[in-house]
């Protein structure tokens, strides 16, 4: 597809991102959802991003031109605004964001009425009919939709997750949030505090241009020095709209996406509530999570890299953990997509639970070696690699490998880049198969 990558539409502002394409994708998504001359409604939300208002008043511009009611939220993290766009009875949502990158990037994200991610099938008739517009529809439109503003909405997702997990104590414990200066920032902190936890939040001073700048669960070093300095307990980092998590444990140490299936899929099977006794993760997720949980009749199922893959995947099985390295993590019994803060206080309840440091749940944990490079590349790069270019000397390189590694070329779905994983038993062996392969795709 031309305008959809892994989750939605992504892209600089002003290049691929335009208030044009803004518009004409929500009136694309009203077409598609008013078919038949239904009335529907939306729900907006959006992250702090300077560029979020008017993205967000231009799809609503575009939604209201095919008849179709909207309801902004205002700034919320995504997972509130998946939770809402079930509870709240409208037929779809729309949530501007970029999620994990840089502040010159604008997305629009899409989830249906009960806050799953939107079908292949679906996001091509949307990107099909918006390219299809006419130069000048967005001045052309018949407008019949109705636009309202509530922003106390979010108060019920937050309500929701501490009821959730029973609405714990932790008092006495002193929790590091790192904001990323995104759409948690005000939320999140007050969240905790609820709970009784002394709660130290950093790189909450959104200004709508630092969204992720040096901060976030993408760039989580800095904090981890913070969290030190600062005798945190443990810390907790998220992305630009809080659909992620990364997790520092007390002694510095940087916890996962893997480390947290692992904990979950055991704390969940010892409960007796692991469906299929299955987890759900992706091609990258490191080789060792599929041995060490396998040790407790566990097993790993892998999809395709993106959320919606692993959400579909749990969706049609009935599985109810899935996630991804990055820090993606789906608890199919509670919310309806990967949710960063509920992620981040239930392993609280966990750790407190069992008595249990975050790193005494890891300690039967293996990890494959690795090597791995994510290059930016130029978008003919891209597309080479896409269609097959280095197919032959992936698998010369496999065949180096033995049975033992693997090799996992791939294109990112939000960004212009390459993303290479080799992994195997002899470091010195993958760190030059992947020094190979990185020159291979900068020869392009």
């Amino acid at each position: 597809m031309k305008l959809f990558g892994t989750d939605g539409i992504r892209g600089i502002v002003g290049e691929k991102l335009t208030e044009e394409l803004a518009y004409r994708i929500g009136r694309a998504y009203g077409l598609v959802l008013a078919s038949g001359g239904k009335r529907c409604s939306v729900l907006l939300g959006r992250d702090t991003r300077v560029s979020g208002q008017t993205l967000m008043e231009n799809v609503a511009r575009g939604l209201n031109s095919a008849r179709v009611d909207v309801v902004i939220a205002g700034i919320l993290p995504t997972p509130a605004h998946t939770y809402l766009s079930k509870i709240y009875g409208v037929d779809g949502g729309v949530m501007i964001t970029a999620s994990h990158n840089p502040p010159e990037h604008n997305g629009i994200k899409f989830c249906d009425g009960e806050g799953n991610k939107l079908s292949q099938e679906t996001q091509m008739e949307i990107e099909e009919l918006a390219l299809a517009m006419p130069v000048g529809v967005a001045y052309n439109a018949d407008f019949g939709g109705k636009t309202m503003i509530d922003l106390t909405l979010v108060d019920r997702w937050k309500e929701y997750i501490l009821d959730s997990l029973g609405n714990p104590d932790f008092s006495g414990i002193r929790v590091a949030l790192d904001m990323a200066n995104g759409a948690g920032f005000e939320i999140i902190p007050e969240v905790f505090r609820k709970t009784g936890a002394t709660v130290l939040p950093f790189f909450t001073e959104s200004d709508g241009k630092n969204i992720n700048r040096d901060c976030g669960s993408v760039n989580v070093d800095k904090f981890v020095k913070t969290c030190l300095d600062n005798n945190a307990d443990i810390g907790f980092s998220f992305d630009g709209d809080a659909d992620r998590i990364m997790v520092v444990a007390r002694n510095g140490q940087i916890v996962d996406g893997t480390d947290l299936m692992y904990i979950f899929g055991r704390y969940y099977a010892q409960k007796g509530k692991l469906v299929g006794d299955t987890v759900v993760s992706t091609i990258v997720t490191n080789s060792g999570l599929d041995r060490s949980l396998g040790k407790y009749g566990i097993n790993l199922v892998r999809t395709q890299v993106g959320g919606q893959y692993v959400q579909r995947e749990m969706t049609e099985h009935g599985y109810v953990i899935g996630g991804e390295e990055n820090g993606h993590m789906l608890l199919g019994d509670i919310g309806e997509g990967s949710d960063g803060m509920c992620i981040g206080l239930y392993l609280l309840k966990i750790m407190k639970e069992q008595n249990a440091d975050v790193l005494d749940l890891l300690q039967d944990l293996e990890r494959a070696k690795i090597a791995k490079s994510d290059l930016h590349v130029t978008e003919e790069q891209k597309k080479a690699v896409e269609n097959g270019a280095l197919e032959q000397t992936v698998h010369e390189m496999e065949s180096r490998l033995g049975n033992t590694g693997r090799i996992v070329l791939r294109t990112s779905g939000t960004e212009s880049v390459v993303r290479i994983l080799v992994e195997g038993e002899e470091q010195p062996l993958l760190d030059e198969i992947n020094l190979i392969l990185t020159n291979k795709v900068k020869e392009l």
